[in-house]
């Protein structure tokens, strides 16, 4: 038996557990493999597809199903598959990609499902961050898309993409979606109510030791998360939107191995 038997640590990327060069500090990776090893169970929260975990269970002890799709799926890395998914409905993301593209022509909709991103304009701007990490997608046309989509997203300047966003709410776009900025580049849709927070009672209803859940991050698609958690943290760099909904804001950014600090802190 270990102290943190049942305890569940769920750990944004961007902004939380990666510093701005996309590293785990020594600190983060020491704390949580001590948390691990006293019988915490340890994953990763993001918008991301399965692929990204493992890279990260390389480095650090994945041992609990992971949330991805910002809430739309919950993976079972040992077994590689869902143990959850949440679909979207394909006419509506449809209908949003094509109005997309008709405000800006060089609008990057990206599909995200099981298996992979589609990206689905021919006249597109490159999604910088989609290259810089050398993410695979797919280019077709939105019919050829498999199904199930389970989230899509907006990729596109920040100005651009605050008009946009506008447009669509005032227009009836988000009917039937939960909508937020992942970040600044980025207007993301999953089902309606679907979120990193409502993952977490996927979580607690197919794990069953769960006692307690442990959450951390810093952007509007991490607030029902922190919210949600047991125990909600909020790294120094978070928005305000988060910090206000955690139960311990830290003075300590992404830069400053918060996810140690946020450890200490929980579990004093």
């Amino acid at each position: 038996m270990g102290a943190y038997d049942g305890y569940y640590l769920y750990c944004d990327l961007d902004g939380t557990l990666y510093d701005d060069n996309k590293r785990v500090s020594a600190e983060n990776r020491a704390a949580i493999h001590s948390f691990v090893e006293q019988g915490g169970r340890f994953g990763i929260a993001t918008g991301r597809v399965p692929t990204i975990i493992g890279g990260i269970a390389g480095d650090l002890p994945v041992n609990a199903p992971c949330i991805l799709y910002n809430g739309a799926g919950l993976y079972d890395l040992n077994n590689q598959s869902f143990l959850a998914v949440h679909a979207i409905n394909h006419s509506l993301a449809e209908r949003v990609c094509s109005r997309a593209i008709a405000l800006s022509g060089n609008a990057c909709p990206q599909i995200f499902t099981q298996d992979g991103i589609y990206e689905t304009n021919p006249n597109q701007r490159d999604d910088p961050q989609t290259i810089i990490e050398h993410m695979k997608t797919i280019h077709t046309s939105i019919d050829r898309v498999p199904r199930p989509f389970l989230k899509f997203l907006i990729a596109h300047e920040s100005d651009e993409l605050d008009r946009m966003q506008i447009i669509l709410e005032e227009e009836g776009y988000y009917d039937g979606f939960s909508v937020f900025r992942s970040s600044e580049a980025y207007l993301e849709f999953v089902k309606e109510g679907v979120n990193k927070g409502s993952a977490l009672a996927d979580v607690r209803s197919r794990c069953g030791d769960v006692k307690k859940i442990l959450a951390i991050g810093d952007y509007n698609n991490d607030l029902e998360m922190v919210s949600l958690a047991d125990i909600g943290g909020a790294p120094a760099n978070a928005i305000d939107a988060v910090k206000n909904v955690a139960n311990i804001v830290l003075t300590a950014s992404n830069n400053e191995s918060c996810v140690a600090r946020f450890l200490e802190a929980a579990l004093k």
